[in-house]
């Protein structure tokens, strides 16, 4: 499991012009909590299992910027982003659901899109969010592929995707987007607009350089 506390969101808002923040998977509502110490308009958090739903409703009650949202994500996704008129930061981070909290085992669900919904998120954001410069952040990407990730790849047991790669972003965003991915902690996406990427970074070697410095953030 990764952590949204690795990326320097404060940074992200002012390079991206971003106001509004969407989770997918809030589980226990850590990514919303560090979300709302930057200022963005509004926090949404999508999240499929209702007990998990109610307790993140609980620990922000009385907090009108924050809203979670029941339901499947590509559900939910459909619902509410035509409704957001304004740049957003997506962290997509729903999969397995309740596994994690013991509720359910990594394989209960037979349904692809509801056990590793991402790629039809990719597709929702593709076609719901024209005309937005929204930054897409993407949690664990040692679920679609294997590779040097700093706490390994997937356990064995847990059943990957039928498709195990990651191609579908690049499907999605590689013509108008920058695509780049991290191996630390279980892996990250970064889908990055184009012409502000290249506005705030010239040359490979600054490129990485501020990626490391800016972008993102050692917890650790």
């Amino acid at each position: 499991m990764g952590s949204i506390k690795r990326f320097n969101l404060g940074r992200i808002i002012k390079e991206y012009n971003c106001d509004y923040f969407f989770e997918t998977g809030t589980w226990k509502g850590d990514g919303v909590a560090y979300a709302n110490k930057f200022p963005f308009k509004k926090i949404y958090s999508s999240e499929i299992i209702p007990e998990i739903a109610q307790r993140a409703r609980a620990r922000f009650s009385g907090l009108d910027n924050i809203e979670i949202l029941e339901g499947n994500s590509t559900d939910v996704f459909k619902a509410h982003l035509p409704n957001i008129k304004g740049n957003c930061i997506f962290w997509l981070d729903a999969h397995f659901p309740g596994a994690e909290e013991g509720i359910n085992k990594y394989n209960d669900y037979e349904d692809e899109q509801v056990k590793l919904p991402l790629e039809e998120e990719i597709n929702q954001i593709k076609s719901l969010r024209k005309g937005y410069t929204d930054v897409i952040l993407i949690d664990d990407l040692r679920i679609y592929e294997t590779g040097n990730f700093a706490s390994g790849n997937m356990p064995e047991g847990i059943l990957p995707p039928k498709r195990r790669n990651s191609l579908f972003v690049n499907e999605a965003f590689g013509k108008t987007h920058k695509i780049i991915k991290s191996f630390r902690d279980e892996g990250y996406i970064l889908v990055l607009d184009n012409e502000i990427f290249t506005k705030n970074n010239t040359g490979i070697r600054k490129t990485f350089f501020d990626l490391r410095n800016k972008l993102f953030k050692q917890i650790y």
